[in-house]
């Protein structure tokens, strides 16, 4: 590509950030779509945060992603927050424009988008979702569900105090959405047994637990659908075991191509081709 004084910048910020699959995307969605920009990763300890944002206001920057540990810490440096970041209290996109640094916050959008077209059959309205764990990315889809208007959002969490807060933050902005559910046998086998989608927010089933599960494999149906966050391993022991009883599964894949290109759009007003972001995050992950 042919990089010039006019080549808008976008990057993805964090710690660690050697992993991210985004440069990957995002630089094959502009090269497709003939837009003169170029996205970088960039490592950055908190204690420097502040300083790279006053250096990205000086240059030709066009937004950025954030991914760990700085989703919360970023808005204190941004201009301005969309209504669910600032529900969620967490930022993954910031669009800077005019002289002004908006935060979106994506996550939720991207795992709406992938589970659409496998529950066309079933109302929002109806659904009830159980989200195991309490982690970062698990507030941003549970509060995006509650946003999008499902029937109840279930949060089983082994601190049973986070899935409270949590549930309680749902609440105040959507009241009667969620529900805070302890980790234990009962209580999980009767949210399980109402559940539409059961989604694992955990860390159960990555490359140091991948013959571990968040849930028994007796509290899947084959009516539901199993979706798991993590997309490495493309297929979790939690997927192997709903899919040995006949149920429908997801990975973390799509979540992350729709929440990127969601971001993409907020950039450049063009909402590219899933299939074609699928194709790149695949061989980055290849």
């Amino acid at each position: 590509m042919k990089i010039s004084v006019d080549t808008k910048i976008y990057a993805v910020i964090g710690d660690p950030i050697a992993q991210s699959l985004s440069p990957q995307l995002h630089n094959g969605l502009f090269k497709e779509a003939g837009v003169d920009a170029l996205y970088l990763p960039i490592a950055v300890k908190s204690e420097n945060l502040e300083n790279l944002i006053k250096g990205f206001r000086v240059m030709n920057f066009g937004g950025f992603n954030i991914t760990k540990p700085h989703k919360m810490e970023i808005i204190k440096y941004l201009d301005e927050l969309d209504p669910l970041a600032q529900k969620i209290g967490a930022v993954n996109t910031v669009v800077y424009r005019d002289g002004k640094m908006k935060g979106y916050n994506t996550d939720g959008f991207g795992f709406i988008k992938s589970i659409e077209n496998k529950i066309v059959d079933q109302p929002k309205e109806k659904l009830n979702i159980l989200i195991l764990g309490c982690g970062g990315a698990v507030k941003s889809v549970a509060m995006a569900l509650a946003d999008w208007g499902i029937n109840q959002v279930m949060i089983a969490n082994r601190t049973m105090e986070k899935a409270e807060t949590l549930a309680a933050q749902i609440n105040d902005n959507w009241p009667g959405k969620a529900v805070a559910i302890a980790m234990e046998t009962e209580e999980l086998k009767k949210a399980a047994a109402t559940a539409t989608i059961i989604v694992n927010g955990t860390s159960l089933g990555m490359a140091d637990t991948a013959t571990r599960t968040p849930l028994p494999q007796a509290l899947i149906t084959k009516e539901q659908l199993i979706y798991d966050m993590i997309y490495s391993p493309a297929v979790t022991q939690l997927m192997k075991d709903a899919r040995e009883v006949g149920a429908q599964t997801e990975n973390g894949l799509e979540m992350l191509l729709y929440q990127g290109l969601l971001a993409f759009e907020l950039w450049t007003g063009i909402f590219p081709d899933p299939q074609l972001g699928k194709n790149l995050l695949e061989l980055g992950l290849n």
